[in-house]
């Protein structure tokens, strides 16, 4: 029960993060912080948290942003995935060369979503998609550092 509680608190943060409101000329430097903060849970807990959280917070975070149902969650699906896949090795890497990794996978949904905007006729052949992928790969040694120690400090294994 404590362990659902505190994951579910970590994604509903995430959640109040990716609805804070931008300015336009920053919007290309908003980070992923809900797919930070599953990327983080899909990698340390891998039987508990899997691709159908990530379907779930996929389709919360289309409703919070208004867009098409569905987009977010087709991303996180196939990111979590991913992770579920190589989380072992994952965790051998140090938090740095994981940030790499994030900022890989965060532009792939970047990359995705793009293509979905793209063929709704939404957006705009730009290279400035692959800049939250940036941000969210710098914020990744930090993020894991604070999920790491709520993890640790609630005792969830």
């Amino acid at each position: 029960m404590k362990a659902s509680l505190v994951f579910l608190v970590t994604l509903l943060f995430a959640l109040m993060l990716e609805a804070l409101p931008f300015p336009d000329a920053f919007v290309w430097f908003r980070p992923e912080w809900a797919l930070l903060v599953i990327l983080y849970w899909v990698i340390a807990l891998p039987y508990r948290v899997g691709v159908g959280v990530a379907w779930m917070l996929g389709i919360m975070v289309d409703l919070l942003q208004g867009g098409v149902l569905g987009q977010h969650s087709l991303t996180y699906v196939i990111i979590a995935f991913t992770c579920a896949v190589f989380y072992q090795r994952l965790r051998m890497y140090h938090s740095w060369q994981q940030g790499v990794f994030v900022g890989l996978l965060v532009s792939i949904s970047q990359l995705v979503d793009f293509c979905i905007d793209r063929y709704l006729g939404d957006a705009e052949p730009t290279l400035m998609i692959f800049v939250p992928a940036i941000i969210t790969g710098a914020l990744w040694p930090w993020s894991f550092v604070v999920l790491r120690s709520i993890r640790r400090m609630y005792a969830i294994r």
